[in-house]
């Protein structure tokens, strides 16, 4: 069975492992990104430097990326990235120079387009035709996957859900993670980035109101924008990732409940909100569905 090298990078950490052709893990690891000081040529250099290392162990059919930032899967460029995450990394042509580096065949997609595929190929048997993956962190992604195909509009650019507005400002602005917590940062007069959401839920575990109401907040505003979502596209189902998803027991009732507020009956009764299951490994694992789907 065929084996690839996998990298899920973000702006500040690079997941790497090998995954056989059937999705499974046979080695993982990260490192540091290093983006605010090497960019994104030091990045790919350290796919290159990771790539050559696991050449010399395993006989690799190809290599894989997840990557943030709008990307050109077809061409394998980076359109854009936010340049505080990771300067330097709009336009590089990732695709030709991994090759031409490594002498393997290179695709490269967006990693929230990759994590749906890897959902929906390995984490979530699912009959619906259309597919929503909703990534909440930082700020907050999209994808649409129909008959098991990216939508990817015009410019590649689908799915950029977090800069939509809704009432109050931009959807990621309000609804993620990061919002939350850097508004209770605020709020208690807290340093910057002292919050995680862990230490949020703690506090809710601990009965402190202020939390639970500031997660409330994220919650309802969170539904406003799923339920813009399902009145473009009315998609089947929705698939909810990122790190603080994965307390999904907390989340399911509520956003559950506030998502009626806002959508008609018929959409609501239609539209499936599930929480993601293949957790950190969702990138590399769709990555590798999106090599496999174009070669």
């Amino acid at each position: 069975m065929k084996q690839y090298i996998c990298f899920d990078v973000g702006g500040t950490g690079i997941k790497y492992g090998i995954i056989k052709e059937n999705g499974n893990i046979l080695e993982k690891g990260s490192m540091d990104s290093e983006a605010r000081t090497s960019g994104g040529p030091g990045i790919v250099n350290k796919m290159i430097k990771k790539t050559k290392d696991y050449s010399s162990r395993y006989e690799l059919s190809g290599l894989a990326i997840s990557s943030h930032g709008m990307i050109d899967s077809k061409n394998g460029i980076v359109m854009h990235a936010d340049d505080h995450l990771i300067p330097g990394y709009s336009g590089m042509k990732v695709k030709e120079i991994i090759e031409r580096e490594t002498g393997l065949t290179c695709e490269i997609e967006n990693d929230v387009n990759a994590a749906g595929l890897g959902e929906l190929w390995l984490g979530d048997d699912t009959d619906s035709r259309l597919v929503s993956m909703i990534t909440v962190g930082t700020g907050i992604g999209a994808c649409l996957i129909q008959d098991g195909h990216l939508i990817n509009g015009e410019c590649m650019c689908a799915g950029e859900i977090g800069k939509i507005v809704i009432p109050g400002g931009r959807f990621e602005d309000l609804a993620s993670a990061y919002a939350m917590t850097s508004g209770l940062e605020k709020k208690l007069g807290l340093e910057s980035d002292s919050l995680d959401g862990k230490m949020v839920f703690e506090k809710i575990q601990a009965g402190d109101q202020v939390y639970i109401d500031a997660v409330d907040v994220m919650i309802d505003k969170l539904a406003i924008g799923l339920s813009t979502l399902a009145y473009i596209y009315n998609p089947g189902i929705i698939i909810l990732g990122g790190g603080i998803m994965a307390r999904d027991d907390y989340f399911r009732p509520r956003l559950e409940t506030a998502m009626a507020k806002y959508l008609t009956p018929l959409i609501l009764d239609h539209t499936e909100i599930r929480f993601a299951k293949l957790k950190n490994d969702a990138g590399m694992i769709g990555a590798l569905r999106n090599f496999l789907n174009k070669n």
